[in-house]
């Protein structure tokens, strides 16, 4: 999933900051848990830009799309996370190139296995986006719990309209535009939603207390629109979007 479809500010808040241990080479590492702290079973997977804003490979090349970088950590655990951390990986480490200027993170939690599947059943998925002016440590990546684990998700709901008729169109999604920050509240969160034959939709799991972006893309490859919703904590949000 490219991320440029988010014009978003990219803040450096609460990252700390390490020299470098090579000239060519910056590492960005952290922790990764759910909300409630709990281990997770996660892929996560890195777009890499430069100060001018191209995507780039993890060799530091210009990139035509896609991850730059990609890892999957506790791939035995499964959705619904672990309360013992002492006995998973809680830790997350990236080596990028020295002409990286930005990093967007995307964390999405998974079934068990080499090949398991995103799986929304406790946690909802996490995003980050921060300036790399070096090498970072102390990057917190949290997933956002669901409503029915105890915690706050809410959801986007309505209609698409082509021509003031309701249609089903190719993808709704919605990305945070919140401030980034390296603290919990708010998460920045983001998925990919369902259409339906009769053009409504609903993207669910998101995390609570901030802004989103809501995209509609009409056709593959074809014309987007998008609006910024609110999602609170539980809630179901309505919004449309008309092309």
């Amino acid at each position: 999933m490219r991320r440029a479809l988010l014009a978003c500010f990219v803040v450096l808040a609460g990252l700390t900051a390490v020299p470098s241990a090579s000239a060519a080479t910056k590492t960005v590492s952290g922790d990764v848990l759910g909300s409630d702290f709990r281990a997770v079973d996660v892929f996560i997977g890195i777009d890499l830009q430069d100060a001018s804003g191209r995507h780039l490979t993890s060799d530091g090349s210009p990139s035509a799309g896609g991850y730059s970088i990609t890892m999957r950590i506790n791939q035995d655990l499964g959705a619904e996370g672990s309360p013992d951390r002492a006995a998973w990986k809680t830790g997350w480490s990236a080596t990028v190139p020295s002409n990286t200027a930005k990093m967007f993170v995307e964390v999405y939690p998974r079934n068990a296995g080499q090949y398991g599947t995103t799986n929304d059943v406790r946690y909802g998925r996490n995003m980050r986006r921060f300036s790399v002016p070096g090498s970072l440590t102390n990057v917190h990546l949290r997933l956002p719990l669901q409503c029915a684990k105890g915690g706050g998700t809410g959801s986007i709901t309505g209609y698409t309209t082509v021509g003031g008729v309701r249609k089903q169109v190719y993808r709704v999604s919605a990305f945070s535009i919140g401030a980034d920050n390296n603290a919990m509240n708010p998460i920045l969160g983001f998925n990919i939603g369902t259409s339906a034959s009769n053009g409504s939709f609903r993207v669910p799991s998101l995390a609570p207390g901030t802004k989103y972006r809501l995209f509609a893309v009409k056709a593959q490859g074809g014309t987007q629109k998008s609006t910024d919703v609110t999602v609170g904590r539980c809630a179901s949000t309505s919004a449309s979007i008309a092309f």
